[in-house]
């Protein structure tokens, strides 16, 4: 017998590669996942995955296994969702997810006022560069800085969120201001090949191509302290650098990168009354912070 509790380890181990990964997702040690797969793979006496230098890979009888898995999964979080979408209570827990620098440095403070409002509400903040799918239950709110396609997923645009080039007056002081388009004899501070946020990479590939990258984070915090430490030139959002008194900004907003952040919900939980709630608060706190987001007035530097 194949049911839900299996499906739920198979499709953890293909989508997470190993079974340390696996055990991890599923929050349990690489043991039980290892037993588990062991005992499934017994009593449907065929092997589900090919253990490879590069992880574990699906066998022809998992590719065939995988498609019902997965509509099982989706069965199962349609019944968890519609039993949350009917909870009317202001309480329990709510699990948002946003942008990892974001999350850490702007909303932690601003959501204090939330929990003022709703005592009784516990938050999770999944402060992550990563997306976290909705429709699998791995969060139940989302501010993200693109607009998702997938469907099921309802979407509201809150703010503009502005990113534009800093550097340290110390490193100004030293090296002088760039001319654009000329970086030359420049240093750049960069993204490394786990984060690369599509607009940010597709500007410094346009603009900057001959500065030289002397740095490279999947952290927009740790390049904000590289480059308050002056070691180059960073493409930063203001709401992150503009508080940092050694920074100034070395392009204005408008020669910069400006992206939309969206909120998000799964349809089934938009009337959630605690989910509401989260949703309603973010939507009023970030339209008054809109200005301070979008990177306006131009004044520092």
């Amino acid at each position: 017998m194949f049911g839900w509790d299996d499906a739920r380890y198979f499709l953890e181990i293909h989508r997470a590669g190993s079974l340390s990964a696996a055990g991890r997702g599923l929050r349990v040690n690489q043991s039980t996942v290892g037993r588990r797969l062991a005992a499934l793979e017994s009593v449907l006496g065929v092997r589900l995955f090919d253990r490879t230098p590069g992880g574990y890979l699906l066998t022809p009888a998992g590719e065939t296994l995988l498609p019902r898995a997965e509509r099982m999964e989706e069965e199962a979080l349609a019944a968890a969702r519609d039993v949350a979408g009917g909870e009317a209570r202001l309480a329990g827990t709510v699990r948002l997810t946003s942008p990892e620098a974001f999350g850490s440095r702007f909303l932690t403070t601003r959501l204090a006022d939330f929990h003022q409002r709703y005592p009784d509400i516990t938050l999770e903040l999944v402060a992550d560069n990563r997306a976290f799918s909705l429709s699998r239950r791995e969060a139940d709110v989302a501010l993200r800085l693109a607009r998702p396609a997938q469907p099921l997923l309802v979407t509201r645009q809150l703010a503009e969120v502005g990113t534009t080039l800093y550097a340290s007056k110390g490193y100004l002081a030293a090296r002088g201001r760039p001319r654009p388009p000329d970086f030359s004899g420049h240093q750049l501070i960069g993204f490394d090949e786990t984060f690369q946020p599509e607009a940010e990479v597709r500007w410094l590939a346009q603009h900057a191509r001959n500065a030289r990258v002397v740095f490279k984070s999947n952290s927009p915090q740790s390049q904000l302290a590289a480059a308050e430490a002056g070691m180059g030139l960073a493409l930063l959002p203001c709401y992150l650098a503009d508080p940092v008194p050694g920074l100034v900004r070395v392009l204005p907003v408008s020669k910069g990168v400006v992206r939309g952040l969206w909120l998000v919900l799964h349809r089934d939980l938009r009337h959630t009354a605690r989910v509401r709630a989260l949703a309603d608060f973010l939507a009023d706190t970030l339209h008054r912070e809109r200005l301070a987001l979008r990177g306006g007035p131009e004044s520092k530097g």
